[in-house]
């Protein structure tokens, strides 16, 4: 399941038994054999996306339960047929009939599993090596929002080609990948992911947090575990591949610091049990790994710990931590209880329970602070599992993640051509309050106001060079426009079959003169949290990538503001200090003058 493990990766016709327990069919699978289905089908279908998404798995899917639909399945797209055959070469040959030069089509539709890099690397390729795949390039290259060449030959006969971009795919959240994938954890006989044939006999079951993690995951935590998940790829601005997923659980079930130094992790929890060690349990049970970061997705998953949340529950776990510990082992003992309400029996819970009871008796003050540490870290932890603790979303989050809603709905519906009045005025509030919040956070950032009007800086690219110069610029709904994103508006069916869910809102920025081109501004959590933080005087931190982004956005509106007829300019005196706004004006005689008024900010 470690995203660095042999298994990790698919092989076509070689799938492995943990690898046919671990994989999820979902509605891409469905999408791939209705397309291959259809009176009149695609010529071809490619699977695409990065390393990890689930390509050659969803082509495995394919030839084990459908194969006869397609005349030719292609896994991955890396592998020659013979020693002397390169990619390219090979390729070329297996999609012949894709070629703009061929004389027929395939009969069935051509199944293509492929990383985008490699797709990329081929066009070239094939170009150099005289292969004829102009048209089948430009659909894909079209389809994935990658710049094409302007010429493009008229092929022999017409070419239809779908492309699913699994990184379009969501993978966390309601009725997504990873709920699914969580209740496959569930303890089983030889054909379960977690093979617990031999638990049931087993003498150290008391000290085993592993069978117990698998248990939480698949039963009660599914919807919370799932909701951090999700939230992490939020904090992205993308999905995170079932690779990256199944690394995390992984790392969540068996704690790498506890078992990794063993070949069989059973062998750790005999010698925890022999020794009657309570700490490892509670250093591997569920409420403290699911926040102990490591791998892809651990670290943004820990950032959302409990325990780091500015709460009276977070201090009072803290605080109390060790000091009453009957009071300590209840959450835990709540969580025993709501597994055993499934009729489930969870030994390691019991256990950490007793020792929570137990308390330490250390004399040591280093070792008694690193146990109140853990029993507050799985008190907090506990009591997140069972749904005890307010939500911690802060009021700009809040705002943020409504308008995403709002968008995601308005441009499912936009792109599949449903007009809906109500869902455009649920669109228009939700994220008219957000770029309200964005025009005073690039001014904040970036620019100056007076006279109460916002100025951005004409020159921004380096922060060690200050402007005197600023344009007045607005951004309102009326100059920011929701609008399509670009895998929406390049490949409409392919992000429809795959279920894509956007996690950004992009606008369209109306600020420049006629023939000027807009730009267009995609907003993500963690920009939106900069920017609104910009606007109550706190200062962003730790992300200097993400300012250096905004700060050229804020370049690009001034550029478009500074085009439009009539901008106010913003001038700083250095010699004497003082601002100036310069205002144009025509008069009666159409003659253009400036007026330029010295302000107090």
């Amino acid at each position: 399941m470690r995203a660095d493990a042999q298994g990790a990766v698919v092989a076509l016709g070689s799938q492995t038994d943990s690898q046919a327990a671990a994989y999820v069919p979902s509605a891409v699978d469905d999408a791939i054999t209705e397309l291959a289905s259809q009176t009149v089908p695609p010529h071809a279908i490619f699977i695409t996306g990065s390393a990890g998404g689930g390509k050659s798995g969803a082509a495995e899917f394919q030839r084990q339960a459908h194969a006869e639909k397609f005349s030719v399945i292609v896994e991955d797209a890396t592998h020659a047929d013979s020693p002397g055959e390169d990619q390219a070469d090979s390729l070329a040959r297996r999609l012949a009939d894709l070629a703009d030069d061929a004389d027929q089509r395939p009969s069935a539709p051509i199944l293509v599993a492929a990383n985008i890099g490699m797709l990329i690397q081929l066009a070239p390729l094939w170009k150099e090596r005289g292969f004829q795949f102009t048209a089948l390039v430009h659909a894909l290259f079209t389809r994935l929002g990658l710049p094409v060449e302007d010429a493009v030959g008229q092929p022999l006969l017409p070419l239809q080609v779908e492309v699913l971009n699994l990184d379009h795919r969501p993978t966390a959240g309601e009725g997504t990948l990873l709920p699914e994938m969580l209740k496959r954890l569930a303890p089983g006989d030889g054909t379960a992911l977690f093979d617990a044939r031999r638990c049931g006999t087993c003498p150290a079951i008391s000290h085993c947090p592993a069978h117990t993690n698998a248990v939480l995951l698949s039963t009660v935590a599914v919807s919370a575990f799932d909701t951090v998940a999700r939230r992490a790829a939020v904090e992205r601005g993308r999905s995170d591949t079932p690779r990256a997923l199944w690394d995390l659980v992984s790392r969540t079930v068996l704690r790498p610091e506890l078992y990794d130094s063993f070949v069989d992790p059973c062998e750790a929890s005999l010698q925890a049990h022999q020794k009657d060690d309570a700490t490892f349990v509670l250093r591997g049970l569920l409420p403290v790994t699911a926040f102990a970061g490591g791998g892809e997705v651990g670290p943004r998953i820990a950032a959302q710990s409990p325990a780091l949340a500015p709460t009276r529950e977070a201090y009072e776990a803290f605080a109390d931590s060790g000091l009453l510990p009957i009071q300590d082992a209840r959450p835990v003992e709540r969580l025993v209880e709501a597994v055993e309400r499934a009729g489930i029996d969870t030994p390691a819970l019991r256990t950490a329970a007793e020792a929570l009871k137990a308390g330490s008796t250390s004399p040591d003050a280093t070792q008694e602070r690193a146990w109140r540490d853990l029993v507050a870290a799985t008190v907090i932890g506990s009591r997140y599992f069972l749904d005890e603790l307010p939500d911690t979303q802060f009021d700009e989050e809040e705002r943020f993640l409504r308008a995403l809603s709002a968008y995601e709905r308005w441009q499912a519906a936009k792109r599949d051509n449903h007009g809906d009045t109500a869902l455009e005025e649920d669109v228009e509030q939700h994220v008219s309050a957000m770029v309200d919040e964005l025009a005073g956070g690039f001014a904040a950032l970036f620019g100056a106001q007076a006279s109460g009007g916002t100025y951005l800086p004409v020159h921004i690219y380096d922060a060690r060079e200050p402007t005197r110069v600023f344009v007045q610029f607005r951004l309102t709904l009326a100059e920011a426009v929701p609008v399509l994103d670009k895998p929406s508006s390049t490949n409409p069916t392919g992000t429809r079959h795959v279920g894509y869910r956007p996690m950004a809102v992009s606008l369209r920025i109306e600020q420049g003169r006629d023939g000027r081109p807009d730009a267009q501004l995609a907003v993500d959590l963690p920009s939106y949290r900069i920017l609104s933080a910009a606007t109550r005087g706190v200062a962003s931190s730790g992300d200097a990538e993400r300012v250096y982004a905004l700060r050229r956005a804020a370049a690009t509106l001034a550029r478009l503001a500074e085009d439009r007829e009539y901008v106010h300019m913003l001038v700083d005196d250095p010699t004497s200090g003082c601002r100036f706004v310069i205002e144009p004006r025509t008069g009666f005689s159409g003659k253009l003058t400036l007026n330029a008024r010295m302000v107090n900010e």
